[in-house]
């Protein structure tokens, strides 16, 4: 898969596509001069600027429930996975593979399907997805490796717990359609299912009439699919942007389109978006969660060295019972309960993404990561210097919008986009939400994607709107998790 040279609507050859799976937003704007691991080190080392220490009272958000941080995880991973590019080296966009589809198709849970991705299924032929048989964790092979799309998502115990409701959400769609209690994404009932093949040969039968049983389990896993796909979109759309970006923004995107990110006829993954954008959210990441009414946990161990067994912090690997998710505690479930909060965006970070366990950094290896480059603020601005992104200034003046000042920033100099994301959030909005570039970035990509994936709701069935929520048209966090199972009446 790769990005098309295509055009724009308006038919001018499209500047932004490129022959990779990664691509610019801003083609026209210049990388920010290049400082190496010394400034990398001042901001996003412990100790450094980027050091937003413990997370206290008075760094949280009044208003975001703190599930929507680890929603942003799995949207993230949904859409994007660069696994080649490396510190320290530079990089073209359309030299990196996209290991994950730019898309919101669910592929880190769905795979290639039951066919190809078998690991991921339960093997009956309803095209069910695997779960551990406790319910509260994932399948898991040897080694306790999760059998799951992206192994990302098994990095820290609240991102698995919501990737395990994902699955638990499409097997319950799944029996439901079955069971004829709901219609597909376009009001039909299944047909009943056909009686088994018998195991002779039937003279005189067609071939239709020999695929019968076959063809209904598979129109039953593509309509649960479809469904799951279309009310995660939804949810995206209507719950997760607007609980994050500038409101008048959005509804720009939205009623406007994007207006500097197209992604052409094959979608492809803005860097200003995988690289700065999305890891912003790394702002919202409190240092410690209530799981249940009797276990909470740091989301790493203060030291990255330490046993995982017994569980006393929430990295991720196998999930017992007592450990289990209490929802209420992460979203608007219930209006006499309520959930934890976000961390506000904010200039920092927590200081345990600081000095992050190998366990949490793709791709390493016991023994072989140093500790300066454990910190994922440090990792962060080396990535955004080794892909060559603009300065947040520079993007700031290209969409129209005054720059942050030097006094607002703290500094003289172009600023590492990602930093300047967050300081945007916290001098504009005192960290409620994003500001101009933060939501003008998020926002083009994802309504981008969403509009440009052929298999969405908004491509197949503009006018769709969401059947399985409590109140018709409507679809939220709190209707998943009870359709999941995770929520008591």
């Amino acid at each position: 898969m790769s990005a098309s040279h295509g055009t724009t609507p308006c038919g001018r050859p499209n500047p932004n596509a490129t022959s990779g799976d990664f691509g610019r937003m801003f083609p026209h704007l210049a990388p920010r001069k290049a400082t190496g691991l010394p400034l990398a080190l001042k901001y996003g080392a412990p100790g450094g600027i980027a050091d937003g220490g413990p997370t206290s009272d008075g760094q949280l958000s009044q208003e975001i429930p703190a599930g929507f941080t680890f929603l942003g995880q799995f949207i993230d991973h949904d859409l994007t996975m660069d696994i080649l590019s490396v510190l320290g080296g530079r990089f073209e966009p359309g030299d990196i593979t996209d290991f994950r589809t730019p898309r919101l198709d669910m592929d880190s849970v769905y795979g290639a399907g039951p066919v190809v991705s078998r690991h991921l299924y339960d093997g009956s032929p309803q095209g069910k997805l695997a779960i551990n048989p406790n319910g509260v964790d994932f399948a898991r092979i040897d080694g306790d490796v999760a059998r799951i799309g992206d192994p990302r998502n098994d990095e820290n115990m609240l991102l698995a717990q919501l990737h395990l409701q994902m699955i638990k959400f499409h097997n319950h769609v799944t029996d439901l359609l079955a069971q004829g209690t709901i219609t597909d994404a376009f009001g039909r009932r299944l047909p009943p299912k056909p009686a088994d093949e018998p195991p002779t040969q039937q003279p005189g039968a067609t071939l239709d009439q020999l695929l019968d049983v076959d063809n209904y389990y598979e129109a039953l896993y593509a309509s649960a699919r479809q469904l799951v796909q279309w009310h995660y979109q939804w949810i995206i759309l209507h719950e997760f942007l607007p609980h994050f970006l500038d409101p008048a923004t959005l509804r720009d995107i939205v009623d406007n389109g994007p207006r500097f990110f197209d992604p052409g006829e094959k979608p492809f993954m803005p860097i200003e978006f995988s690289a700065a954008g999305f890891r912003a959210f790394h702002s919202t990441i409190r240092s410690n969660y209530r799981i249940n009414e009797r276990f909470s946990g740091k989301l790493f161990p203060d030291d990255p060295d330490a046993p995982a067994f017994p569980r006393t912090d929430l990295r991720g690997g196998p999930v017992l019972p007592e450990h289990a998710i209490d929802w209420r505690f992460f979203f608007e479930v219930s209006r006499s309960f309520r959930p934890q909060t976000t961390r506000r965006i904010q200039g920092s970070i927590n200081t345990q993404l600081l000095d992050l366990p190998v366990s949490a950094v793709p791709g390493a290896k016991p023994g072989a990561l140093a500790r300066p480059v454990a910190s994922l603020a440090v990792r962060n601005l080396l990535r955004s210097e080794a892909l060559g992104l603009p300065s947040g200034q520079d993007i700031a003046r290209a969409i129209g919008d005054v720059p942050l000042s030097d006094a607002e920033l703290g500094t003289g100099e172009p600023m590492y986009l990602w930093y300047y994301i967050l300081k945007e959030a916290e001098v504009r909005n005192r960290g409620r939400h994003f500001g101009p570039v933060g939501s003008r970035i998020i926002g083009e990509t994802i309504v981008g994607l969403l509009r440009a994936t052929p298999s969405s709701y908004h491509q197949v069935y503009p006018t769709w709107q969401p059947t399985l929520g409590e109140t018709p048209g409507r679809f939220e966090m709190a209707d998943l998790l009870y359709l999941a199972g995770a929520l008591k009446d």
